[in-house]
């Protein structure tokens, strides 16, 4: 990035389980979550800092491992929510939140949040060639979940400086 904008950007590093301290309220207009929210222990409390900073009308996009994925892989029901551990074959033990649709949406909205959107990712079709047993696996069944989460403006249409 720096070799590309040099001098236009600042680029910070943040534990996502502290505050974003150098950050005003109401001052961002959009935050990416790439698959990282269900590696966080108080998603409460990084969802109410990231509403805090984002200003009335931003956008906070938000991808994680689909529910129903989770679970096939976990077992168990579908409605259990807890953390679930798995050994990859790459030899890593890989720790992670489970939950059900309705829990992920429940934590955006106790936030503040409005739900834009939901995405249940498919495979591109030159996976096929590529990766044919994932590919159909896919097919069949979501692997990912994307959220457009919005922090509305005030009731009547306008910005609310406050929140």
């Amino acid at each position: 990035a720096r070799q590309h904008v040099a001098g236009q950007i600042t680029l910070r590093q943040n534990d996502l389980t502290d505050p974003l301290y150098w950050l005003s309220n109401n001052t961002v207009d959009i935050v990416l979550l790439a698959l990282v929210i269900h590696y966080i222990d108080d998603r409460a409390a990084l969802l109410r800092e990231l509403h805090r900073v984002l200003r009335p009308g931003g956008h906070l996009i938000v991808s994680t491992s689909h529910p129903t994925a989770d679970w096939l892989t976990a077992e168990g029901s579908y409605f259990d929510t807890g953390w679930v551990q798995q050994r990859w074959s790459c030899g890593i033990t890989h720790r992670f939140w489970h939950q059900p649709l309705q829990a992920w949406c429940a934590e955006f909205t106790a936030a503040g949040f409005t739900i834009d959107a939901i995405t249940e990712h498919q495979p591109a079709a030159e996976m096929a060639r590529t990766h044919p047993v994932e590919y159909v696996t896919l097919t069949r069944q979501p692997g990912f979940i994307a959220y457009r989460l919005a922090k509305p403006a005030t009731s009547d249409g306008g910005i609310d400086d406050d929140a």
